[in-house]
């Protein structure tokens, strides 16, 4: 009798031992972080239409300068609005159908280009840097308890993986050093 409480006692822990064992195992580490990890990438990288608000700092040779903007864009268009005050505070760019506005609201003034084709896509949008990200050799990885999403040499991107929103996406120079990081202060993503 005694001999059966002990093997019966031997056979659960070897149970026991065995289901953690295969747990570990199994799991190759945290499986549930893998998955949300690859679900906030996809989710980032499908993003069509968003507003934010953002503080800019460019950074160049001698001077930092700050801005806080507002920025929009939808599948017809895109602007762009100075929130700040000062030498630029007023300004705003909008994009729509190969038509480009430009007007200051504090000195009134506005100037309309007609089949404007932009040359170059303004660095200043996630969109842009989700396309250049697309057809780049880019990587993502973790970094603390940020996703970041790295074009070699020329931005970084960090998303905070549990609100699945961009933070911050920092832009380099030619010389590899950050020039421009925008701080994502709120963002709405449609």
């Amino acid at each position: 009798m005694k001999k059966r409480y002990i093997f019966l006692f031997f056979v659960i822990i070897l149970l026991i031992v065995f289901l953690i064992f295969y747990y570990n195992t199994s799991n190759f580490g945290n499986n549930i972080s893998v998955k949300s990890e690859n679900k906030v990438v996809d989710y980032i990288l499908n993003i069509n239409e968003y507003e934010a608000e953002i503080e800019v700092t460019v950074t160049s040779n001698k001077t930092t300068n700050i801005y806080n903007l507002k920025q929009s864009v939808t599948q017809d268009g895109s602007s762009l609005e100075v929130l700040s005050k000062g030498k630029i505070g007023g300004l705003k760019i909008e994009s729509k159908d190969k038509t480009l506005k430009i007007q200051n609201t504090e000195l009134k003034l506005d100037k309309i280009y007609e089949n404007y084709e932009p040359l170059v896509d303004n660095t200043l949008f996630l969109d842009t840097f989700i396309k250049r990200f697309k057809e780049s050799n880019s990587t993502t990885y973790m970094e603390g308890e940020f996703i970041v999403f790295e074009i070699p040499k020329f931005a970084k991107l960090y998303v905070d993986m549990k609100a699945s929103k961009p933070t911050k996406l920092e832009i380099k120079d030619n010389t590899k050093k950050t020039s421009i990081c925008i701080n994502y202060n709120s963002i709405e993503i449609k």
